[in-house]
């Protein structure tokens, strides 16, 4: 059975049964881990249901809790996985934000990109093709469908077609199927993205086969159904039981015999007549934003600008 996530490793951990053309490496640091994920054929994308490519995805405890020392050893980590993954050494980036200013949880694009360090206009103003410590930068807020009017996808790909950019950097808010990893888990990848599709309005995939040029999504998920935090929290009773009876297979009844992919789809199920497709974000979602954005700006600057500081 299938629910929602934006995170690959996720998706992949979901299988009952290990896949053949999955590739899956793991670093481990004292603030995380990485986790590298490769999809490398069309049945294993299948199986998955996430597109071919290269899946960097760090986790943490929690991104705004890390000491100074470990922040900007994370902030390191990722813009090496943006190099990695993007192959850029010099060329001219557009680096995108999707996502609603006005909605909080949704913010992630643009308030990442207010800290973005752009230089196109330099670039123009003084007629240069190259710059020792740092490419050339643009960035773009598409807004989204309901206030602008406009597909995003249509909006990225006429700016594209304009200023051919040489790599494409799209930030967004993803969905996690667990509570722990809300605002503690970024991915990276080179397997591109649908704008909108997170909330069922598909305007077409963004990647290199479509545009024409590298494309890096990145992203932290911001929210989860409601069905997840009702299932998180029926795991949650059983380990808690289980260490004061022996009967929790008594207690909990039939749920202490579904799998949690079951036992999600069931609560759905339960849930969804009433409240419809709910989400959830943390109550500090304001302050984790803030703090998000500035790590993935930092880090998306020091990929980009080899002399950046």
């Amino acid at each position: 059975m299938y629910y929602r996530t934006d995170l690959a490793y996720e998706a992949n951990e979901s299988l009952k049964e290990r896949v053949e053309g999955i590739k899956l490496n793991t670093r481990n640091f004292s603030h995380g881990e990485v986790i590298e994920l490769e999809i490398l054929d069309d049945d294993a994308e299948k199986q998955v249901g996430k597109k071919k490519g290269k899946y960097v995805t760090y986790e943490t405890n929690s991104l705004k809790d890390l000491s100074k020392q470990s922040r900007q050893e994370v902030i390191e980590i990722l813009a090496g996985a943006i190099k990695d993954v993007s192959g850029l050494e010099r060329g001219r980036v557009l680096v995108v934000g999707l996502g609603n200013r006005n909605i909080t949880a949704d913010a992630l694009g643009p308030k990442t990109l207010d800290k973005i360090k752009v230089t196109r206009q330099f670039f123009k103003a003084y007629n240069k093709e190259f710059d020792q410590d740092y490419n050339e930068v643009a960035i773009l807020e598409p807004g989204v469908l309901g206030t602008t009017g406009i597909e995003t996808i249509n909006t990225i790909i006429g700016v594209v077609e304009k200023i051919k950019p040489t790599l494409l950097i799209i930030i967004d808010a993803l969905a996690s199927r667990k509570m722990r990893r809300l605002c503690s888990v970024v991915q990276i990848t080179d397997a591109g993205i649908e704008p909108g599709s997170g909330i069922g309005n598909m305007q077409g995939s963004l990647n290199e086969d479509t545009i024409g040029i590298k494309v890096v999504a990145i992203g932290i998920p911001t929210v989860v159904d409601t069905a997840t935090i009702v299932n998180d929290t029926i795991e949650a009773m059983e380990e808690a039981l289980r260490d004061k009876t022996d009967d929790v297979g008594q207690i909990m009844g039939i749920l202490s015999d579904l799998e949690y992919n079951e036992k999600h789809a069931f609560i759905k199920e339960i849930l969804n007549p009433m409240y419809g497709e709910s989400i959830v974000t943390p109550s500090s979602v304001d302050s984790l934003i803030e703090n998000l954005s500035e790590i993935l700006a930092e880090s998306i600057n020091k990929a980009v600008h080899p002399g950046y500081e």
